[in-house]
């Protein structure tokens, strides 16, 4: 367990379990239909304003988008308590219809509301700016943003068949591939020898308790982990690479062929408000930075007192047994961590747990993975986890708990401004756990114990720079691949190619890895949202660089980027810090906080 002097312990008891939603809905058997009914209501006001339009004053203007916010509040509620009711248990024939059935309302909320801002982006420029409610900064920007869809934004008609088409085409596809692989389950053999649960019978796995096998101390688990779960998914490869084909060639279709965008990805781009040009920087950093990684695993092998890691161990645990932290000590751990950074920043994510707004317990049917619901404004965010006591889940409560806390920084804004962006989106929870690292390797004396800190530290950052940027890569090459036809065998080829690039000669990579992209659930249902990751890691090491140096100072600066949530442009929050996003020098400075810490770790074994 964590030592006690990693926390300051408070007096309450955290315990693992469900999350409760009635703050979201009231669970009563009428509540979602008085609420969508609500809805119903509203849109026939705000469709009312629409033969107005054409005489509209900045008044009316300000008018149309408060109602469209309290429809979006409305919206935001089911779409989130139907997708956390189908995440409790993905099993759940009533979950999945009634998550279905939101999914279809949503697109008719669009279709019946999305005539205010094709008549917004109509206008000429001269006419948007005098209607501009220039009192409200929210609506402002809001309305800009619009304005920059306009090159890609359809006839009316269009846009509704697309909402649509959608609801039965790529989301009806990725909801089959989240059913079919959530149902996933596994017998595992290792030596040939079935493992057995308590009571002395073949333990059947889900997804998320077999990945943790992955993380085992014994060489032959960890192998055994890998080909377990690509078996399975091989098994059904052809099936998934089809869904994955076709959920492409949708994208390609409306957003290259109807839309008119440059490259597939700039349509995720323009969505994050930044350049092409500054995603081309991002990656192509990542890529010319590959050493970093490859030397920390060849330290790891040296380490592990192995020749060279095979793709299995690159996630072994340095120590023989990994020790098991309660759920309890953990979210104290996390809290007190976060207190000696900012007091209320640690308020902030206290109050999440003490709402009960966590589902943390694993049981077979739950989505796997972890992840923050910030629903709306007006309410605390919620948080999946599945804990099962390892320092990986101890840092997953930091992430998700930064996460939690950037929403409410930022729930002063309209709900219709308040999301940060994708590239954003991490710079609170990875910053919440490079808080809980410092607060972690402050009590530390022991080289061991340091030691083991580091190497997780840096395995993780792989995971969430290196492994993302490279998924993107991926994905530029995949939706080339399947424009052009190839199949599934072709797309395999393309993603174990990049894979060895990426660990050079540093870790030798089993053919089974082919089958790998088919399991990362991002490149499915948002695609392209992977470089976000990579995006905000190297900005919150730059940002945590920063803060090293500066010190309280720099606190009050970064809770303002915080509090902007997705009120401006990337570009405009970050020029707080002084940040160029489209520099190479910007980005290497992140990489230069990973070759610090793995020339540290190298220093505690020669």
């Amino acid at each position: 367990m964590i030592q006690k002097a990693f926390s300051q312990l408070n007096s309450t008891v955290y315990e693992a379990g469900r999350w409760r939603l009635s703050d979201v809905l009231d669970e009563g058997p009428n509540s979602y239909s008085r609420v969508k009914k609500d809805v119903y209501t509203e849109m026939k006001r705000f469709e009312a304003l629409r033969p107005k339009l054409s005489m509209a004053t900045a008044s009316e203007v300000m008018n149309a988008l408060t109602m469209l916010e309290r429809i979006s509040e409305s919206t935001a509620r089911l779409a989130s308590y139907s997708y956390m009711k189908f995440s409790e248990d993905t099993r759940s024939e009533k979950a999945s219809a009634e998550f279905a059935a939101t999914q279809d309302f949503l697109a008719e909320v669009e279709n019946r509301t999305m005539f205010f801002r094709l008549w917004w982006i109509s206008l000429p420029e001269e006419k948007h700016r005098t209607l501009v409610p220039s009192g409200d900064p929210d609506f402002v920007y809001f309305l800009s943003s619009i304005r920059k869809r306009a090159p890609h934004t359809l006839q009316e008609p269009v846009e509704q068949a697309i909402n649509l088409k959608n609801t039965t085409g790529s989301n009806a596809w990725v909801r089959h591939y989240e059913r079919l692989t959530s149902e996933f389950t596994y017998r595992v053999r290792v030596n040939g020898k079935l493992l057995k649960d308590e009571s002395g019978k073949p333990k059947t796995f889900v997804t998320s308790e077999l990945v943790r096998l992955a993380f085992s101390p014994d060489p032959a688990t960890r192998k055994a982990a890998y080909v377990t779960l690509f078996r399975k998914y091989a098994e059904q490869g052809k099936h998934l690479g089809d869904i994955y084909r076709n959920i492409v060639k949708d994208w390609y279709n409306e957003n290259v062929t109807l839309r008119n965008y440059r490259t597939p990805i700039s349509a995720r781009n323009l969505e994050n408000d930044i350049s092409d040009l500054t995603v081309e920087v991002l990656l192509a950093t990542c890529r010319e930075n590959a050493s970093v990684f490859q030397d920390f695993f060849r330290l790891k092998a040296k380490m592990l007192g192995m020749r060279r890691l095979r793709r299995y161990d690159i996630y072994a645990p340095v120590k023989k047994e990994e020790a098991r932290t309660g759920y309890s000590e953990a979210v104290t751990t996390v809290l007190s961590a976060f207190s000696k950074f900012d007091a209320g920043f640690s308020s902030l994510a206290k109050k999440v747990f003490d709402s009960q707004h966590v589902d943390s317990e694993i049981r077979p049917g739950k989505v796997s993975g972890a992840y923050c619901s910030q629903v709306t404004p007006k309410i605390t965010p919620y948080i999946l986890l599945s804990y099962s006591g390892t320092t990986r889940d101890v840092y997953t409560i930091a992430h998700e708990s930064g996460h939690a806390v950037h929403d409410q920084l930022a729930s002063r804004h309209s709900i219709l401004t308040y999301s940060p962006p994708l590239v954003l989106a991490e710079t609170a929870s990875v910053f919440g756990e490079m808080i809980l690292y410092d607060y972690m390797t402050e009590r530390v004396a022991d080289k061991g114990t340091l030691s083991g800190i580091l190497e997780e530290k840096l395995a993780e950052m792989y995971s969430t720079i290196q492994r993302q940027a490279y998924f993107v890569l991926f994905e530029l090459s995949a939706h080339k691949a399947a424009q052009d036809g190839k199949t599934v065998d072709d797309l395999n080829r393309i993603y174990i190619e990049l894979l060895r690039e990426q660990f050079g000669d540093s870790v030798d990579v089993p053919n089974e890895f082919m089958w790998e992209w088919t399991y990362i659930p991002h490149i499915y249902h948002t695609p392209f949202y992977c470089y976000a990751y990579a995006f905000g890691n190297l900005l919150t090491l730059a940002l945590y660089d920063e803060y090293r140096e500066r010190g309280r100072e720099f606190v009050p600066k970064y809770m303002r980027v915080l509090e902007y949530g997705g009120s401006a442009s990337p570009h405009k929050i970050l020029s707080e810090v002084g940040v160029d996003l489209e520099s190479k020098e910007f980005w290497r400075r992140g990489f230069g906080v990973l070759r610090e810490l793995t020339t540290k770790l190298k220093e505690i074994h020669e």
